[in-house]
């Protein structure tokens, strides 16, 4: 059976861009003396692709576990001996900084063996499981009480990979892991691949996700590889999630508790709802890792905080009704500290059928440092980042070649706030207002000038930007910048050869920033210089042209 994603209709397969593709980010020249802007030549480095178990697609060759030794004796270190009935023994010596736990089983190259490893862990409340070394574990038959292929995590389970990979091989759809309220999850060294969470009943589930089907099972159609339900824990470290697919949320990744990606890649998985790569409702942290070539119908073809759920953008989803507060995520995307090339996270080509092609956020706090946000998509607004009432922090970002169809390029913030430091912004398109940044309250129209719905304060957006290069971005009006009733500070920031296309000469056109109904304050350091047609078209105090 193919594990190819359709398409949200139902039609032929969506295929992702080669993973392998790299992308050329040149910052500006001429901007050597921008405060900040020398250190960003190690972001370049960024756009190496952790490519470390190769094309995750493999089949790895199928081979059983190495036969136990006949001569291990009990001693005083270990009264029971080396190896056991069905290759368990006492778990001993450290993992990843931790020390293993419980019963440490050797599980042979076969489902059902993976399958029984994991309940008894369950049984004997947790242990560490270590697979077969590259083999591929073909899981045929679903849990139903579950929705997944495996059963599910509730106790502290370490399993370690070895190179293998864990796919499904059914007719039936179904995910592959799940984590309940007070299991934690560690997964090692693995591929997890060919999940397909469906919308199907499992009876008498009810888990602590957002949300519920008609018959109560709450997460249905939710995480393809990885569901984690609220007071779940997930730790991947050196996993490879790709060609997943969620009817709902999460094409890889749902989460509602707490995940940590840590040098692993989340590519090539599909979501009919928002959040191709990973949907995230909880704490999520994404560390030297990659989020590639994922998909959406919704928002969020990388990642997505929280839910579109429609209203002004018209996504057609209904909002869940969790309580205050409930859907407020927290995320945090990060590369190394020290820069070294090839250990930094990325965000690229991605893409979303509406907001935000690398990554969604409506609500909660978006932390984003030594990443590159590249080659994304959306269908409508913010191409790499769409953020709506989130706190957003990029500190040393490279925002680069992404677009949108309708408004921010490369950024849109709405509502919240939001700073943006040590950055660049560069080469990104929209086909309507802000090829750099759209920054404000929605709606602008084009016809006869600006006009736009009566003001609505909390939709106001203060943007700061410190020690960054907005550079070569194009859209019909506000080429690098476009502000509507809003608010942005620029301090050491230049924003340069910048182009808007817009030829009605209906109303004033600007290259570089326009300011509409908003307030934009310069420093003596920035520089607004060499847009096309114009600067700011006299929207901006201290701006000429």
């Amino acid at each position: 059976m193919s594990n190819d994603v359709t398409a949200p209709d139902g039609g032929a397969p969506i295929v992702a861009p080669p993973a392998n593709r790299r992308r050329a980010i040149w910052v500006a020249t001429g901007v050597a003396g921008l405060t900040g802007v020398v250190g960003l030549a190690a972001l370049g480095g960024l756009a190496a692709r952790n490519d470390r178990a190769g094309d995750p697609e493999r089949v790895a060759e199928n081979r059983p576990a190495a036969p136990q030794e006949a001569g291990d004796h009990p001693s005083a270190a270990d009264p029971k001996g080396g190896n056991g009935p069905g290759g368990e023994r006492r778990a001993r010596g450290e993992w990843g900084g931790e020390d293993e736990h419980g019963t440490a089983r050797e599980v042979p190259c076969d489902d059902d063996a993976l399958v029984d490893a994991l309940e008894l862990t369950n049984r004997d409340h947790g242990g560490t499981l270590e697979l077969a070394e590259n083999c591929t574990y073909e899981l045929g038959v679903q849990d139903r009480k579950v929705g997944g292929g495996l059963p599910e995590i509730t106790q502290d389970v370490t399993i370690k990979g070895n190179g293998s990979t864990i796919t499904r091989d059914a007719e039936d759809a179904f995910r592959i892991f799940r984590v309940a309220d007070g299991g934690h999850l560690t997964l090692d060294d693995l591929t997890v691949s060919g999940g397909n969470a469906s919308v199907s009943a499992y009876p008498g589930r009810q888990a602590t996700t957002g949300r519920a089907d008609a018959d109560g099972d709450r997460g249905a159609g939710d995480g393809g590889a990885l569901l984690v339900e609220r007071g779940g824990k997930a730790h991947l470290r050196r996993v490879d999630l790709t060609r997943n697919n969620a009817e709902h949320d999460g094409g890889a990744v749902a989460n509602f508790g707490r995940v940590w990606l840590t040098d692993s890649t989340v590519r090539r998985n599909h979501a009919r709802g928002d959040g191709g790569g990973v949907f995230n409702r909880g704490l999520l942290t994404i560390e030297k890792s990659q989020v590639d070539d994922n998909t959406a119908a919704g928002s969020g073809g990388g990642v997505a905080n929280g839910n579109d759920v429609g209203g002004r953008h018209g996504t057609g989803r209904t909002a869940t009704p969790t309580g205050p507060g409930r859907d407020r995520g927290v995320v945090e995307i990060a590369g190394a500290w020290d820069s070294k090339e090839g250990e930094g996270s990325s965000l690229s080509d991605n893409r979303a059928g509406k907001n935000g092609g690398g990554l969604f956020s409506s609500g909660g706090y978006v932390t984003v440092s030594f990443t590159h946000i590249t080659g994304n998509t959306a269908c409508e607004n913010g191409g790499g980042i769409y953020a709506e009432n989130t706190d957003l922090d990029l500190d040393k970002v490279v925002v680069a070649n992404n677009h949108a169809d309708g408004d921010g390029g490369g950024i849109v913030t709405n509502g919240g706030g939001a700073t943006i430091a040590d950055s660049v912004i560069v080469d990104n398109t929209a086909n309507r207002f802000g090829g750099g940044i759209y920054n404000g309250e929605w709606l602008v129209k084009i016809e006869d000038g600006f006009l736009t719905r009566d003001h609505d304060e909390d939709d106001n957006a203060a943007l700061t930007l410190r020690n960054t290069v907005i550079k070569g971005n194009t859209a019909l009006n506000g080429g690098g910048i476009f502000n509507n009733k809003a608010t942005i500070t620029l301090t050491k920031t230049h924003v340069t050869k910048n182009t808007a296309t817009d030829t009605a000469k209906l109303h004033r056109v600007a290259g570089g920033i326009l300011n509409n109904e908003g307030r934009v304050k310069l420093d003596d350091e920035s520089l607004i210089s060499d847009n096309d047609p114009t600067n700011c078209a006299n929207t901006v105090k201290d701006c000429f042209a």
